[in-house]
């Protein structure tokens, strides 16, 4: 019972540290190399690092609709998310400013869950996510007001976008799929997407030198298979909100991991950001008392759609 009463706790600081780290190696891979190739290479070892898991755990492969629903997914959530975000970075939108404008994405899976999912969005929820969204605002003006590009980052708000979209998707049609054959059809899906169009978008086929390898490594393995593993485990065990709830950590997070990788000055805004996140997720959580009170008064739903955390 205390190692079940940890299991969330635990994969949400996992959670949150594997999401930031996706944005710095990402800065650091294309820095060097081409974004398409980037992307190619980051499905390709998320996609056989996926293959052995299922391959080892023989979870149930799906078929009809259930498939149809996987690939929408991976186009949503993989395609489309990195395609915008990475090409963002490579144009020279920060890591930090990235995480931030993408950290928008929370505010809006849980303005709109209560719309897709016919559920009900508690107080606590819907004040977390406020303040929340209030801690990424706080880092985001500070890299728009020192002159950052303002074009660019559209990039990564499409990115945003893509990710709200593929959150609830997920969360709708994918629920009840395994996370291992979700997740490997999910990488196996975008590999090939990214292999017919490579030969259209980047001649360079190959990262360049060994510290592009051990980006698009991480990016493939850590951040590909292992955070949408996690990811999909807290949907299932908890629901959108909690998950936003802890993406609303990933700008601040990324800031400080930004400083030692990066070498990235860390700026006061990107503190007081965190402390005003933490505090989001805090509320969000249902770790207020008199909140979490007028929360448990909300009718309860069903488990899938639940958006209590």
């Amino acid at each position: 019972m205390t190692s079940s009463r940890w299991t969330v706790p635990l994969l949400s600081v996992l959670f949150v540290l594997l999401w930031a780290s996706g944005f710095i190696a990402a800065k650091l891979a294309t820095r060097t190399t081409d974004v398409p190739t980037v992307l190619f290479w980051r499905f390709v070892i998320a996609a056989a690092a996926t293959g052995v898991a299922a391959a080892w755990l023989r979870p149930a492969m799906p078929r009809g609709r259930s498939l149809v629903h996987l690939v929408v997914t991976a186009l949503l959530l993989q395609v489309g998310v990195f395609s915008a975000v990475f090409t963002g970075l490579a144009r020279g939108v920060p890591a930090g400013l990235t995480s931030l404008v993408v950290g928008l994405a929370p505010l809006l899976v849980g303005l709109l869950t209560p719309l897709v999912l016919s559920t009900r969005l508690g107080a606590a929820p819907a004040i977390g996510l406020i303040i929340g969204a209030g801690g990424v605002y706080i880092v985001a003006s500070g890299g728009l007001s020192a002159g950052g590009p303002v074009g660019p980052v559209l990039l990564p708000v499409l990115g945003m976008a893509f990710l709200t979209a593929g959150t609830l998707y997920q969360k709708r049609f994918n629920d009840d799929t395994p996370v291992a054959s979700g997740v490997a059809v999910q990488m196996v899906t975008s590999m090939l997407v990214l292999l017919v169009a490579m030969p259209f978008l980047a001649p360079q086929w190959l990262p360049t030198g060994a510290g592009g390898w051990v980006a698009v490594a991480w990016l493939g393995v850590i951040n590909s298979a292992g955070t949408f593993a996690v990811m999909f485990v807290l949907l299932r065990r908890r629901s959108t909100v909690h998950v936003s709830a802890l993406m609303n950590l990933s700008p601040a997070t990324t800031a400080l991991l930004a400083v030692p990788l990066l070498a990235e000055p860390l700026t006061g805004r990107a503190v007081v950001g965190l402390l005003v996140a933490l505090v989001g997720m805090f509320v969000g959580l249902g770790a207020w008392p008199r909140l979490r009170r007028r929360r448990d008064d909300v009718s309860p739903v069903t488990r899938s759609g639940s958006m209590h955390p």
